[in-house]
């Protein structure tokens, strides 16, 4: 299939029209996106890990668990039978559209919600995870709101698992990204996204636009059917960056450093994973541990 014939199925059969918010639209190809914009098989043996773990050390009964999101990836990690597992997103679309209903734990509720006000009770879960959440908060001020409202309802002894999309430690020039594209050194579509957008972010701020992220695809590859030609990718990946015409979404890419930071006042981190797979070294796994409240 030419991209252009995949661009035009894209806007009927995943109706990717301009009017349709930008999550909408996500949620409408999601089975099209992979490593690094989904969660790996090393992530989710990851965030398995500590389920496990917590699990192991806690006998008296299943957890309490929350997920940042509707990742299919985590409602269907191994979760100890009992389990009581909510799942909150700001998209209605998102919720309706992922949500594995007959995969995830029995009696699970996934709806949709606000991390930096959550309707839960203090000290009632034990574990929260999140797969790029940061990413679609404001810098600063959500990010730190989502962290004291994570730190409020975890439970003493509660892990926090989230995997954040970060800068790396040297920014790349757009003109580098499209040069190592065409030099075959960027493996799919989907790390092709992830390093267009950090590099056209403002290097003074902490958000990118997502139209601008179409805008740099196009500088750097004014015909994609030469993906798919030179590079072999897949005709309907190459489409979905059509997603991004009109969006008012933003990105926000922060430091490793900038991260913890937020996260220092309020959690203790136990460990930090850095995966394997391209682009592997922005996107780690950082387990924490709720401080003590004063």
């Amino acid at each position: 299939m030419r991209v252009g014939d995949a661009c035009k199925r894209a806007r009927g059969a995943y109706s990717w029209a301009v009017d349709r918010d930008h999550w909408g639209r996500l949620s409408s190809f999601w089975g099209l996106l992979g490593s690094p914009l989904r969660p790996a098989p090393e992530d989710v043996a990851v965030a398995a890990s500590v389920v496990r773990a917590w699990h192991e050390a806690h006998a008296d009964g299943p957890p309490h668990a929350l997920i940042l999101g509707v990742t299919p990836e985590l409602a269907t990690l191994p979760w100890p039978p009992g389990t009581a597992l909510h799942a909150i997103d700001a998209s209605a679309a998102m919720v309706g559209a992922l949500w594995p209903r007959e995969a995830a734990p029995a009696g699970s509720v996934a709806r949709t919600g606000d991390w930096r006000a959550l309707d839960l009770p203090d000290a009632s879960v034990d574990l929260v995870l999140g797969d790029g959440c940061f990413t679609v908060l404001a810098y600063p001020a959500d990010h730190a709101a989502v962290i004291r409202e994570l730190h409020r309802v975890l439970r003493p002894g509660g892990r926090l698992v989230v995997r954040a999309f970060v800068l790396p430690q040297t920014r790349e020039a757009l003109a580098d990204v499209g040069a190592a594209l065409w030099a075959g050194r960027i493996g799919s579509m989907n790390a092709l996204k992830w390093r267009l957008a950090m590099a056209v972010q403002p290097p003074a701020r902490r958000d990118v636009a997502v139209v601008d992220l179409l805008e740099a695809f196009r500088r750097v590859c004014p015909d994609p059917s030469r993906l798919v030609a030179q590079l072999g990718w897949a005709a309907d990946a190459v489409a979905t960056v059509e997603s991004y015409r009109g969006s008012a979404a933003s990105y926000s890419f922060c430091t490793l450093a900038e991260v913890r930071a937020l996260l220092d006042g309020h959690f203790t981190e136990l460990s930090c994973h850095v995966p394997g797979y391209e682009l592997g070294d922005r996107c780690p796994t950082l387990v924490l541990e709720p401080r003590t409240r004063p």
